[in-house]
């Protein structure tokens, strides 16, 4: 802290300015006083970026989203004005050290600190995610060591990753020394960013230096991109832990729900796979980004090219000129790609529009003893949604309210949900042992069980006209929807199947099609007629298992998803792929069209799902927010609210988003 300077202001806003706190790449942090008498962190943007109206725009929308932000480590946004001239943003003033001045005033932290350290920050970056923003610049200067905890302070450049970047293309705005590796190479960081960062900042705490320190900006880049970090004389599993969230690959570092609750279980990473972890920003495909907003869509044919795209060799040139060498290595500056002659690269074309980023949740549904959900259904009248797992139990609420309308148990583990056309019949499948149960939706009374084979149903789902009821696993089969009656089936010879659906007319079953140890006709989604599940077609084109299939709602289209990080758009009539949409390093669980057709979802392994447009494949929006990976949504006819569901662990919860 140090006192103004003779040309601060004094006043901002309604807040009295008192001292210097710091200075940061997007303006000057000023300890003030709201009317009231509590101290506050006053931000004042500086002059460069206030001029600039597209920056506006994005500060206005980030202080929004930062308002959101809650947790106990991190300062709370209390107000701003992205209109004012300058505008600012005032946080919660936190007092105490920094994690900087700490270190280098009493020498690193020790183990025990460290962890604890490492929870509560894991623990304030969930909650600015869970909000859609990501931190981009958290290094110890930005870690204030309260006396009741850390804390996460300054929003400056926090990035809502709809947002355009900073500048311009392929520049960088943030600490060197803090940054990832996807950061360095001018891309769009998206939460696993933070995560390694934060091991950048842990790796300081316990060592008293950063991992990847160098004498100068392009050695510390040269080592950020290429070499291991340095963890000298760490307890083993904090530099596992540290290690793992140092991973140049995003898709392999750890999630922060296992930062919070179980670092002790974090494994040191294995050694990278041979070859480019990075590709250039030209490659086809995305990063493992949860929350990357750039995933690129692929027109036919229906199989994606085999093998990595090119990767072109680049130099770096830092700063803005000749400046090759800074001796201070968490200066913050800006990074230009330059071409491989050192001539910077023309400029690139215009870019599409921008999609609508991240969509954090409107809520959730909970229920007492619920522990694990698997499936999700939502009525046609989009008023009740359905949900079960390995409780052997299944919730019924009122999606206006989240009030808990009934329980139905003893069901069995929950494989299947599907709502009868008319909402009055919930039909759902035990897997142990393997039976279709249809239940009455208002009293959760139990009106069909029949088994329906050696195994559980992986999917239901019922005819336009309610009658039918089509479950899959390990063969396609149709039921009596009213006395459960097995009515006609199709051979798979046990190759698997996850998904099926029904076409709107009723005329056409799909299948998705495990492809169980390779058997045929594994892999495909095969086309079966909606009355004797004869043969009527299929589709080739994924490279591993089926996981969903959904038709749009006028028929013509057929979306199928699969563990080859893919969704792929169908024309039916001529039975080839129009579309391939790539999910980066997510594998897709389930896909679905929106109601008027002109989107499709896809509940991703990385915790998102994600919304494209059916007509261009480009992505529309993220929904993030779900603690786990999410395997099954559900629409609500008006296709306003998602419903999703998921986890590898126990979270008794469907999440709710409004898009």
């Amino acid at each position: 802290m140090e006192p103004l300077h003779p040309g601060d202001p004094r006043r901002i806003g309604p807040y009295e300015l008192e001292a210097r706190l710091g200075a940061g790449g997007m303006g000057q942090v000023f300890l003030g006083v709201s009317p009231g008498g509590r101290g506050v962190a006053v931000k004042v943007i500086r002059a460069e970026h206030a001029e600039d109206e597209r920056f506006r725009r994005r500060f206005a929308r980030e202080v929004e989203a930062a308002r959101r932000v809650g947790g106990f480590h991190t300062a709370q946004v209390v107000d701003a004005d992205p209109e004012a001239d300058p505008p600012w943003l005032v946080t919660a003033f936190v007092p105490g050290s920094t994690l900087r001045e700490v270190v280098a005033e009493h020498g690193p932290l020790d183990p025990d600190a460290v962890r604890a350290l490492a929870a509560g920050l894991a623990e304030g970056l969930a909650a600015i995610h869970a909000c859609g923003l990501v931190h981009r610049d958290l290094k110890p200067g930005n870690v204030i060591m309260a006396a009741d905890g850390p804390r996460i302070i300054d929003f400056g450049i926090a990035l809502a990753t709809d947002a355009t970047v900073l500048t311009s293309h392929n520049v960088v705005v943030g600490t060197y020394a803090y940054m990832s590796p996807e950061q360095v190479l001018g891309e769009m960081p998206g939460p696993p960013g933070d995560v390694f960062s934060l091991g950048c900042v842990l790796a300081y705490a316990a060592t008293g230096g950063g991992p990847f320190d160098a004498t100068s900006i392009p050695a510390i880049v040269h080592r950020v991109l290429h070499e291991e970090p340095d963890l000298p004389g760490l307890p083993g599993d904090l530099s596992n832990m540290i290690a793992a969230c140092l991973v140049k690959d995003p898709g392999r570092r750890p999630a922060l729900d296992a930062l919070i609750s179980a670092p002790q279980s974090i494994e040191a990473p294995a050694p990278a796979p041979a070859g480019p972890s990075l590709p250039d920003d030209d490659a086809v495909g995305t990063h493992a980004n949860a929350t990357r907003v750039a995933t690129r869509q692929q027109d036919a044919p229906a199989v994606a090219p085999a093998g990595p795209a090119p990767v072109r060799r680049r130099a770096l040139l830092i700063g803005a000129g000749a400046v090759t060498a800074v001796a201070a290595a968490a200066v913050p500056a800006a990074l230009f790609l330059t071409r491989g002659d050192g001539r910077q690269e023309a400029a690139p074309p215009a870019p599409a529009p921008r999609p609508k980023g991240l969509v954090s949740p409107s809520g959730s549904l909970t229920a007492p003893g619920v522990k694990t959900l698997n499936e999700v259904a939502i009525t046609a009248d989009g008023r009740t949604v359905a949900a079960g797992g390995l409780d052997s139990t299944i919730t019924l609420w009122d999606v206006a309210t989240g009030r808990v309308l009934r329980t139905i148990e003893k069901t069995g583990w929950v494989s299947a949900l599907a709502f009868s056309p008319d909402g009055r019949s919930l039909a759902s499948s035990c897997s142990t042992p393997g039976l279709l149960l249809v239940w009455d939706a208002a009293t959760g009374r139990l009106k069909v069980n029949v088994r329906s084979g050696e195994f559980g149903l992986n999917s239901l789902d019922y005819s336009p006209d309610g009658r039918t009821i089509a479950g899959a696993n390990p063969d396609a089969r149709l039921f009596d929807a009213a006395t459960g009656r097995g009515l006609a089936s199709f051979d798979l010879r046990h190759s698997g199947v996850n998904a099926i659906a029904y076409s709107p007319d009723g005329g056409l079953v799909a299948v998705g099609v495990d492809g169980y140890h390779d058997k045929p006709p594994g892999k495909t989604v095969q086309l079966l007629d909606g009355r004797t599940l004869r043969k009527r077609g299929q589709l080739v084109g994924h490279t591993s298992n089926l996981t969903g299939v959904a038709f749009s709602p006028d028929g013509k289209r057929l979306a199928s998803s699969g563990a080859d990080k893919t969704v792929r758009l169908w024309d039916l009539a001529s039975r080839r792929a129009v579309r391939v949409i790539k999910a980066g390093e997510a594998t897709v669980k389930d896909t679905r069209f929106s109601p008027d057709g002109s989107s499709v979802l896809a509940a991703c392994s990385d915790r998102t799902i994600r919304i494209w447009n059916a007509a261009t494949g480009v992505l529309t929006a993220t929904l993030v927010g779900h603690s786990q990976p999410v395997e099954r949504i559900a629409l609500t006819p008006d296709g306003r609210t998602v419903a999703g569901v998921g986890g590898t662990k126990a979270d008794g919860t469907v999440t709710l988003w409004k898009v």
